[in-house]
């Protein structure tokens, strides 16, 4: 199975939410996602209600590649904010896990990443 857009968005809106609160500036960077990649108002306030309705959920592409691209996503969306919360870093490394990731390669992605946003 292949992750589209929208489920990896739908990922990226419940590790938003996972702190409980949305910051402004995850608010602006889901936006630009969205945005980027065709997701139309109708789907995003879909997303976001469907948090409402249950338990977060991140579901996992097979693919390494695609694997790394939403570990990526996930990392840039928690530091957006510039507050790591405990919440989102659990996720992110349950994520991680789930996905196979080695802790070692975890924080290669995490510095590679990290690095990247605050050059920007």
């Amino acid at each position: 199975m292949k992750l589209s857009h929208l489920e990896l968005f739908q990922n990226l809106v419940n590790l938003a939410a996972s702190d409980g609160k949305f910051t402004e500036e995850e608010v602006l960077y889901l936006a630009q996602r969205a945005e980027q990649w065709g997701i139309s108002n109708d789907e995003f306030e879909s997303c976001v209600a469907g948090l409402m309705e249950g338990a977060l959920e991140i579901r996992l592409p097979e693919t390494q590649a695609k694997r790394e691209e939403l570990l990526a996503e996930m990392i840039r969306l928690m530091a957006v904010d510039g507050q790591l919360a405990e919440t989102e870093k659990r996720l992110c490394a349950t994520a991680s896990a789930k996905m196979d990731f080695t802790t070692v390669e975890f924080r290669q992605l995490l510095d590679r990443v990290l690095a990247h946003c605050a050059s920007e």
